[in-house]
């Protein structure tokens, strides 16, 4: 890797660092050019506006995430249905706790800066077709077994979005005890 793509590195991981801690209204391009270690006009040579560097740590983040889902596919394949549901809630839960990533998604996802609402409402759709995939395959492996296959699917995201707010608000005891509980009930409901 050349000098150049080491910058660029840096500067991504600055400023996703910096987006997902303080917001994209509060953190400047100076900021970002600081944590680098750059002058702060060497940072427009790798992107001309905080616009651009915004959208560069949104594709990123965007595709670290798909790659992340996509991997859990491939590690709980050999799981039975219920351990493969209970896997995936509790691994994406955790991404989003654990790393400038999940914070950043956590963030925009939830509460996207105006210029960038629609690229956002675009990135959750595609990481929620990804979900779904895997959701879909594991039910339609035992059809008689669940109720439809997208009521299961929009429960589970609905229960995704209110365990990462438990995790985000109360302790770890507190988000593994509401897991626990949440996890009985969701998976009662999706039994025919």
């Amino acid at each position: 890797m050349n000098k150049g793509e080491v910058t660029r590195n840096k500067i991504i991981t600055s400023a996703l660092h910096l987006f997902a801690i303080k917001g994209y209204e509060q953190t400047s391009m100076r900021e970002i050019a600081i944590e680098v270690d750059i002058k702060a006009p060497s940072l427009y040579a790798y992107c001309s506006s905080k616009e651009e560097l915004f959208g560069i740590v949104c594709d990123y983040v965007t595709n670290d995430y798909m790659n992340f889902v996509r991997d859990q596919s491939d590690e709980i394949s050999s799981f039975s249905v219920e351990k493969k549901l209970y896997t995936l809630m509790r691994s994406l839960n955790e991404y989003v706790y654990e790393n400038d990533l999940g914070h950043f998604i956590n963030r925009y996802f939830l509460f996207p800066p105006d210029p960038f609402r629609g690229t956002f409402v675009q990135l959750y759709k595609q990481t929620e077709e990804e979900i779904k995939k895997i959701i879909g395959k594991a039910i339609d492996s035992e059809p008689e077994r669940f109720i439809p296959a997208n009521t299961v699917i929009a429960s589970f995201m609905c229960v995704i979005d209110g365990m990462i707010f438990q995790m985000l608000n109360f302790s770890q005891d507190e988000y593994e005890n509401k897991l626990e509980e949440t996890w009985k009930v969701f998976w009662r409901g999706i039994q025919k």
